[in-house]
């Protein structure tokens, strides 16, 4: 890993403890850092089984391109009353996430139609700066194959 992209890391770490609630679907775009030039999306919940499989790619791919790639993910877990915001955090903790995460509390079809799913998680979503979607994959992601897809994004970005 790069000298700039660890750093980067370090500086930008998310801690669990600072999981913000989200209600309305169209607010996760304001949590992208601006220099970001792809922004992903990956929508999930603790309970489902493909979500907490994808973890260490997700990692992998938050991990490959620093502040040019930033990734969010939107968890689901309030749509089940068996979980709680409290088990996200708990979760988040013990996975070591360090990328920004949101605690959806809204109304799950305001989710399901902004993001354009039919509800199935993981889904994972990529825009350019200007909100354009530019990729999306359903199901698990595998970090080689995603990190493969956003260096050609990138390529066609510059």
């Amino acid at each position: 890993m790069r000298l700039a992209t660890l750093l980067f890391l370090i500086a930008t770490a998310a801690s669990a403890a600072d999981l913000r609630d989200v209600d309305n679907p169209a607010k996760v775009k304001d949590v992208f850092p601006a220099k970001a030039k792809i922004r992903i999306v990956n929508i999930w919940a603790t309970w489902c089984v493909p979500c907490v499989a994808e973890i260490p790619e997700l990692r992998a791919v938050a991990a490959a391109f620093g502040p040019t790639v930033a990734l969010v993910g939107v968890s689901m877990d309030d749509m089940i009353p068996e979980t709680s915001r409290q088990k996200v955090v708990a979760f988040l903790n013990t996975q070591k996430i360090s990328y920004t995460n949101l605690y959806y509390r809204g109304n799950v079809d305001d989710l399901t139609n902004y993001f354009r799913f039919e509800g199935e998680i993981p889904v994972t979503v990529a825009y350019d700066r200007s909100g354009k979607e530019v990729w999306r994959h359903q199901g698990p992601i595998k970090s080689a194959d995603t990190i493969a897809e956003l260096r050609k994004l990138l390529g066609r970005m510059q």
